[in-house]
Parts: structure tokens; C-alpha cells; sequence
């Protein structure tokens, strides 16, 4: 019987260490497409000096690129849950991509923030890409934020259209 009880106490210790080991592998990849999401948002809005760069049709070019890649990366559309909320206001900020999806201040595709900063030599970018798990029951309850900021953009005011 000490022998059984013995065996358990090692079974459970290894079901703890392989349930740790796969929410960091799980955690790590999640994080990691996060990141190559900000990265890529960054970069088109840094080729295109700005946000607010349209067709004559009236399109917005970078958000199209932006959620052109989004789609081959495969970063999830955004979740019809109300746990997970829209874009939070910052200080100093203004958001040009997100808000809040349940009231209807956009109707966005994918669940990223892009907020606008002035300084002194001009204006620059934040963006906010989300870390997400699909966890059956407490999927839509997680949600992580990775931030990251663009270069100053001195040439914000001027805009070229294609």
C-alpha cells in the first residue's frame, strides 16, 4: 500500500511539471506571434510616415496592408466576448485605430490599438497587439497586451495619395 501511495505522489508531480512546461510553451509562442504583430504594425506605419495615407477611393492604405499581413500571419479576428474590451484611453493619446467594440465606436476586424502621440519634433505611433489563448471556458477571459512605439514621423502633415 505505501508503494501505491508513493506512485501517486510521483504521477501528480509529473502531471504539475508537464501542465507548467505546456503553459510556458503555449504562453511563449502566443507572445511571440503578439510581437511579430506589433513589429509588422510599426513597420507600415513607419513606410508610410503616418496613419492617415488614403486612396482617391478613399481607402486607408497602411490599415489595409496592415490587416493584409495580419491575415497571412494568422492573428485572430476579434472575439465577440464582453470580457475582452476595446482599446483603454491613454494620456497624451489619441486613438486612430480600436475603442471599444461594444459601443460602437468602431467596427474593427482585428483586435490591435494604434494611438497617436505628439512631442515636440512631430508625431509618433503606439501600438498595442494582444496576446491571445484559445482555452476552452477561460479562453476569452485572457488577453495581454504587447506594446511598442514607432519612430518620431516628421512629415505627418503630409499625406500622398495613390
Amino acid at each position: 500500500m505505501r508503494e501505491a501511495i508513493g506512485n501517486t505522489f510521483i504521477v501528480n508531480l509529473l502531471m504539475v511539471f508537464i501542465g507548467v512546461m505546456s503553459a510556458l510553451l503555449v504562453g511563449s509562442v502566443s507572445y511571440s506571434k503578439a510581437f511579430k504583430v506589433k513589429n509588422r504594425i510599426i513597420y507600415t506605419i513607419e513606410k508610410y510616415g503616418g496613419w492617415d495615407v488614403y486612396t482617391s477611393t478613399g481607402t486607408n492604405v497602411v490599415q489595409s496592408e496592415i490587416e493584409a499581413n495580419l491575415q497571412q500571419i494568422g492573428y485572430p479576428l476579434v472575439v465577440a466576448s464582453p470580457f475582452v474590451g476595446g482599446c483603454r484611453q491613454k494620456d497624451g493619446a489619441t486613438i486612430v485605430y480600436g475603442g471599444h467594440s461594444n459601443g460602437g465606436a468602431s467596427h474593427n476586424t482585428y483586435h490591435y490599438c494604434v494611438y497617436e502621440y505628439e512631442n515636440d519634433k512631430g508625431y509618433y505611433y503606439g501600438v498595442t497587439a494582444f496576446m491571445h489563448f484559445d482555452i476552452p471556458l477561460i479562453g476569452n477571459y485572457l488577453e495581454f497586451p504587447v506594446n511598442g512605439k514607432t519612430k518620431t514621423l516628421y512629415n505627418v502633415g503630409i499625406h500622398y495619395n495613390n
